[in-house]
C-alpha cells in the first residue's frame, strides 16, 4: 500500500508493535491502522506522512479539514496519481 507498511507501522508506533508485532500479525496491524491509526493520524508508511500531506495542500485542507482519514483515502485514490507528495 502507498500509506501502510507493517514493518513501518510497529517501527514508529511502539504501541503498535508491542501488540502486533512480536506476533508478525500484519492482518490484526493493518486492521487497527484502518479501523484507528488512519483517523489518529498514525504514521505507517516511509513515504506518506498524513499531517505533511494535510499541511501541503491548502485544497484539501478546505475540502477535508481535520478528517484525517480522508486525506489517506485522497492520496490512495488521487493524490498519488496526481503527484503529490506526502513526506
Amino acid at each position: 500500500s502507498d500509506v501502510y507498511d507493517f514493518e513501518s507501522y510497529t517501527r514508529y508506533n511502539s504501541d503498535i508493535a508491542s501488540v502486533y508485532g512480536s506476533k508478525m500479525d500484519d492482518s490484526g496491524a493493518l486492521n487497527h491502522f484502518i479501523s484507528f491509526g488512519m483517523s489518529e493520524g498514525r504514521h505507517a508508511h516511509p513515504s506518506f506522512n498524513v499531517h505533511t500531506y494535510k499541511n501541503r495542500y491548502a485544497d484539501l485542507q478546505k475540502a477535508f479539514g481535520n478528517n484525517l482519514k480522508a486525506y489517506y483515502s485522497h492520496y490512495i485514490n488521487y493524490g498519488k496519481a496526481e503527484n503529490r507528495t506526502a513526506n
